[in-house]
């Protein structure tokens, strides 16, 4: 997992392989954190399934030795892991070993980011920029731009974050459980605005993080509404938008005509719970415009559904923030193969238009296609 594949040595110095002195798995999503550390440098890696954009990040956290003038371009051509070099090191000198049982990770709430720390000092942060141009990482023993990891000063917004992301899993450890205090919030803004509940269903497979189903049955429609994806923000949100606290939250609903049956609610329930974790199984977010395979029902004719809050027939509820993040509820609305296709060569506004100006037929199963 490291650059250090096998045993190599020179006239002068011997390479040992790299030991592994921790390895966590992120809280929400299939990332792996690993810390190496051999005789001459350690290393801060995040790993992700071989099936996804993620990748392997990395950033240099120390030098155990002394820092070389220049780049070790030929030890990197033979899977050596390079040492930082002398000019972007704060210890040109080097520093002593990393003691595996002083060692933890705190994660940040996205699940995708997380940092290092050694006796609660933090030493590295990959955030889930990281990997992006020249940049793989933030080491406090770095000393500006370094090649391997940039300067971690005492100035970096990444402290507050991490300290913030500290609290928010504590309160998991703890008895406050975030989920039993937002639980009854969602709930509320959900009863006023679209009917006291008819039934509430557990989605989480008794498995973390909690997740419910809000269920409406009228005379004409059925609305179905998550409850608690919002605890936790969506990962990657942040490398799209200028401001992550606008996007970051969501919830997921649907609407549609008529009555179901209790074998129809489940199948729809089952469905939707899939849907709800997408954002951390794929290290990814949903957002408005965004489309997604439909399959409850085996309809014939609508096999996507498209997501968004600007159709004029939505009920909008109030949400009240939640960690100074806006809730976004996206609707689901079902659409067709030749829909979908509109959106993937056009963009997501004009179908938008279009379903709009249908009105209440977008809620129909049986309605005509729009394209």
């Amino acid at each position: 997992m490291s650059f250090i594949k096998n045993l190599f040595s020179n006239k002068t110095e011997v390479f040992q392989e790299a030991e592994i002195l921790l390895e966590q798995n992120s809280p929400s999503c299939p990332i792996t954190a690993i810390v190496e550390q051999d005789n001459r440098v350690v290393y801060f890696y995040l790993w992700g399934p071989e099936n996804s954009n993620f990748g392997v990040k990395c950033s240099w956290v120390r030098n155990l030795k002394d820092a070389p003038d220049k780049q070790e371009k030929a030890l990197m051509e033979k899977g050596i892991s390079p040492m930082q070099t002398k000019q972007y090191c704060k210890f040109p000198e080097g520093q002593e070993k990393l003691e595996a049982d002083k060692l933890s990770i705190i994660w940040l709430e996205e699940g995708d980011a997380a940092a290092l720390l050694s006796d609660g000092e933090i030493l590295a942060i990959i955030p889930s920029w990281a990997g992006q141009g020249d940049f793989l990482g933030y080491a406090r023993a770095a000393k500006g731009h370094g090649d391997f990891a940039w300067e971690l000063s005492d100035s970096n917004q990444m402290y507050d974050r991490i300290s913030k992301a500290q609290e928010f899993w504590n309160a998991w450890d703890l008895d406050i459980n975030p989920f039993n205090s937002q639980q009854p919030l969602l709930l509320d803004a959900y009863d006023k605005a679209f009917g006291k509940q008819d039934k509430y269903y557990a989605i989480d497979g008794n498995e973390w993080p909690p997740k419910g189903l809000y269920l409406r049955q009228g005379t004409s429609k059925t609305v179905f509404a998550t409850v608690g994806l919002s605890l936790l923000p969506m990962p990657a949100v942040e490398m799209y938008t200028d401001n992550r606290f606008e996007t970051n939250r969501i919830e997921l609903g649907i609407i549609l005509d008529s009555t179901f049956t209790d074998k129809d609610i489940q199948e729809m329930g089952e469905w939707i719970s899939g849907q709800s974790s997408l954002p951390w199984d794929n290290i990814t977010f949903l957002g408005e415009g965004h489309t997604l395979n439909f399959n409850p029902f085996n309809s014939t004719k609508f096999d996507y559904v498209i997501l968004t809050n600007k159709l004029n027939v939505l009920p909008q509820s109030e949400i009240e923030d939640y960690r100074h993040s806006k809730i976004n509820l996206l609707w689901m609305v079902p659409i067709s193969e030749k829909e979908r296709q509109h959106v993937i060569d056009n963009g997501s506004a004009d179908i938008i238009e279009r379903l709009n100006q249908i009105g209440e037929h977008v809620f129909s199963l049986n309605r005509d296609e729009i394209i």
